[in-house]
């Protein structure tokens, strides 16, 4: 090849050369510099795709308003006496033999206490409470017991936060 190339005239050698610069350079361009215009393209076609549906889902949610994910209105927890709510929720979460005392305070608040209870199992059926049945604890008085990991507490819990 090199031979052959030296055996052509100057003026020949510069229009081999120029033709050869230019052929990478287009190589360049198809094999490196395409592929990635071409992702960067799609890439934002997606995005505003996916601001489209956003869009979308956000018109819809205004129509039909804020939804009850959980459940909580259809259960019909509601209407039940806190004293159920609490009896129920305590024994699903295996902290019944640890309530003490279970008194109502009103129509929409109960006052409870337990005793050397887990403290993991207690936060977990606080934020169960809520969640399911949506009982707020609006005061709290929380002391270590005698064993580690359980406490002693004493618990108000309102509906509706208040």
């Amino acid at each position: 090849m090199k031979q052959w190339f030296n055996q052509l005239a100057p003026r020949e050698q510069l229009f081999v050369t120029v033709a050869g610069i230019l052929g990478v350079f287009t190589l360049i361009i198809t094999l490196a510099v395409r592929p990635i215009i071409n992702s960067t393209t799609t890439g934002h076609e997606r995005i505003e795709a996916k601001r489209e549906l956003l869009s979308e889902l956000e018109r819809v949610a205004e129509r039909i308003g804020p939804q009850n994910i959980k459940g909580e209105a259809s259960s019909g927890t509601g209407n039940q006496s806190l004293v159920v709510v609490v009896d129920r929720s305590t024994r699903d979460h295996g902290l019944a033999p640890y309530l003490k005392r279970n008194q109502p305070d009103g129509t929409s608040s109960i006052r409870l206490r337990l005793e050397n209870a887990p403290f993991d199992a207690v936060i977990e059926w606080l934020s169960a409470v809520r969640d399911q049945h949506g009982l707020r604890t609006t005061s709290a008085n929380i002391d270590k017991a005698s064993a580690e990991g359980r406490i002693n507490c004493n618990l108000t819990l309102s509906r509706g936060g208040s």
